[in-house]
């Protein structure tokens, strides 16, 4: 796959250099190793149960650097493919721990997103629960109406919205959708503000027939009627993915940490439940064992619905291993520098002769490989050391980088991925 336009380009290769970690939009055009699991995922789920009605859950297993957030942005882009709506959720101790849905909830419909072009995407601006809104009144506005009774029938098709489990969720989108209708953008704001669990006051909403707050003991209600509604504007469903991305879980110790891993067992019983159609949840940590080792019931509950390893001859399976791509190390280095590569000359508008790009990327990938028992995934470090390279045999372009200098610079971006790593969690607030 060919990437399109050279600022995106840029882009990508800013971020990979800054840290290792995928871009947000991007991704796909240097992903490699991943086809066992995508067109599985793809054929049996997004373009099959899912899209069908039923819902489904998998664990996506990776150490730390080693491909998840790729991988799910990957799943995103290719459930934008078939029309669903996504959500990515970062999780994490301070702003958005799984033990508080009420948190999750907030952070799902900031997160909203659904199939627009990617420059719109990258531009910010096409997602969130009010831009999801926006975008289904314009396209009944324009499916529906014409001539002198558009309003009549706008109000019309908004009251007759039905099969919403939460009637506040229900009267919320339905509050917004006729605040468009009469151009009241403080009416739609206020409505929003509710919808995306930002804060209720009963005299102040009860006149819209919102009578419930956000909280622990609504948000799964909220969740499902969310799905609800988003099946009913016609969409193929909704793809959540969730991301323990830091190295400390957002699951917490004892009595917290129980709870998230309740929450977590709740969301996989209700992808059997008829109330939450066509919603496919993908839940990606470093670690299974921070799920599944304990002696208590709320571990054994959760490890008997979690286990069975998903892949071709498993669609059903749930664990996603992504240190098992069916490939060997050094060739899906291989594979993935090539493809980082021809991102670079396009970013930068110029061209690397084959035989010492091929030489050099070889030396790089062993040299990472090398460094496979480090803290961080020889991945992350391979992507990291790799746009710094190409900087330098942009400069020279007729000698390969030899091993010596490859293996050094990746030593030094191991000591700096190492020390971000603990001014991060030195400065996380809990």
């Amino acid at each position: 796959m060919s990437i399109p336009d050279p600022l995106l380009a840029k882009k990508i290769i800013y971020v990979l250099g800054a840290s290792g970690t995928p871009p947000e939009f991007g991704s796909h055009y240097f992903t490699a190793g991943l086809d066992r699991y995508l067109k599985v995922i793809e054929d049996e789920y997004l373009d099959g149960i899912v899209k069908e009605g039923l819902s489904a859950f998998k664990l996506a297993v990776g150490s730390y650097g080693g491909g998840k957030t790729h991988f799910l942005y990957t799943i995103r882009d290719l459930a934008w493919k078939h029309g669903y709506v996504t959500s990515y959720i970062p999780l994490n101790p301070a702003e958005c721990p799984f033990d508080k849905l009420e948190l999750v909830y907030k952070q799902l419909v900031s997160n909203l997103a659904y199939p627009v072009s990617e420059e719109a995407l990258t531009r910010g601006t096409e997602r969130g629960i009010d831009s999801l809104i926006r975008i289904w009144f314009n396209s009944v506005k324009t499916d529906l109406t014409s001539g002198e009774s558009q309003q009549a029938v706008l109000v019309e098709y908004a009251q007759s919205l039905q099969g919403i489990e939460s009637t506040s969720f229900a009267n919320g989108v339905k509050n917004c959708f006729l605040a468009l209708v009469e151009g009241n953008e403080d009416r739609f704001s206020l409505i929003a503000q509710w919808l995306k669990g930002e804060g209720f006051e009963s005299r102040t909403y009860a006149p819209f027939g919102i009578l419930e707050r956000i909280d622990k003991t609504t948000a799964f209600r909220m969740m499902r009627s969310l799905t609800q509604w988003i099946r009913a504007m016609n969409y193929s469903g909704l793809v959540l993915l969730f991301d323990e991305g830091e190295r400390a879980s957002s699951l917490a110790n004892s009595r917290e940490r129980r709870q998230a891993l309740d929450n977590l067992r709740q969301i996989v019983d209700e992808c059997s439940n008829v109330r939450l159609p066509s919603t496919m949840f993908f839940y990606a940590i470093p670690d299974d064992r921070q799920l599944l080792d304990g002696k208590e019931d709320v571990y054994e509950a959760l490890s008997q619905r979690l286990r069975g390893v998903f892949s071709g001859l498993n669609p059903s399976g749930v664990k996603v291993n992504l240190e098992e791509l069916g490939i060997e190390p050094i060739p899906f280095l291989l594979e993935v520098g090539q493809k980082i590569a021809h991102i670079y000359e396009l970013a930068y508008g110029t061209a690397f002769p084959a035989e010492v790009l091929e030489i050099t990327i070889r030396n790089l990938a062993e040299s990472a490989y090398e460094e496979r028992y480090a803290d961080i995934s020889y991945r992350r470090l391979f992507v990291k050391g790799f746009i710094e390279i190409l900087h330098r045999l942009r400069q020279n372009p007729t000698r390969p980088i030899n091993k010596e200098l490859t293996t050094h610079i990746l030593r030094l971006g191991l000591e700096s991925l190492e020390s971000m790593e603990m001014d991060s969690i030195d400065g996380r607030e809990f």
